[in-house]
């Protein structure tokens, strides 16, 4: 259950080391579960002070909340179970996520539970709020905002160059740390990522959702950063229909 010892120890010391325990662990929800697929699902926050300093995690528990597979087409399986593959996946890749602390599976009271701990992404912010105060209130020099972008824009590049399409890109899924001066960023929310064969294809989806929710954005900053994530200095023939092709999905409602 645990990705280590050290998370072991430091949940033990708070007498969680368990699946059950951490279960019925009464956790202040950040908002209302989740109420579909049959089931529920919520997520909540946990500090847990150890003798080497704090542990500041987000803890997500599911109750027969899950989807059907290939691999299991009739039960389905636990949606936090992909969200678990792709984290250690993109761990893997050395593509930043949230770090996993502790996945686990168990029926309680005949009831498929399932539990995703992670440490907490501190430091960062969502890069919508980010956007917000820079292109609209605080007006960053133009080096700094364009910095930010071909962060973001190379940082979207490795992800789909690992195989992944992210289907819920929105700025509010992709958190930014030292934006200002040395921007690094993460991805949050991977339930709904899956692999595709087709680089263009995840380069369609996910850009078009992105470019849609990207209210602060010029047509100026939209191009730059589609000039790094492409790695061109300037748009041929064939990138600025690709391009079309990514704004006119994004016009879809």
């Amino acid at each position: 259950m645990f990705q280590s010892q050290y998370y072991q120890q430091i949940f033990a010391q708070h007498q969680l080391d368990g699946f059950e325990p951490l279960w019925h662990k009464q956790i202040a929800w950040f908002e209302e579960p989740n109420q579909r697929r049959g089931g529920w699902s919520g997520v909540g926050q946990l500090i847990l002070p150890s003798d080497s300093g704090e542990l500041n995690v987000f803890v997500k528990k599911q109750q027969n909340h899950g989807r059907r597979t290939l691999l299991h087409p009739i039960k389905g399986e636990p949606t936090f179970r992909r969200e678990f593959e792709r984290l250690t996946f993109l761990a893997a890749q050395q593509i930043k996520a949230p770090k996993v602390v502790c996945y686990g599976e168990q029926k309680i009271d005949n009831q498929a539970c399932a539990i995703l701990a992670t440490e907490t992404l501190l430091g960062f912010e969502p890069l919508d709020v980010v956007t917000q105060r820079w292109f609209s209130v605080e007006q960053k020099t133009r080096l700094q905002k364009r910095q930010l972008l071909k962060t973001v824009a190379l940082t979207v590049r490795a992800f789909h160059h690992s195989g992944l399409v992210h289907r819920a890109l929105y700025p509010k899924h992709l958190f930014v740390k030292n934006a200002e001066i040395q921007p690094e960023v993460a991805f949050i929310d991977l339930e709904k990522a899956r692999f595709s064969w087709l680089f263009l294809y995840r380069a369609y989806f996910d850009l078009a959702a992105l470019n849609r929710h990207a209210e602060y954005w010029s047509a100026s900053d939209r191009l730059y950063f589609f000039l790094q994530y492409f790695q061109v200095p300037a748009l041929n023939k064939t990138l600025r229909f690709i391009i079309r092709q990514i704004i006119k999905r994004s016009a879809r409602r």
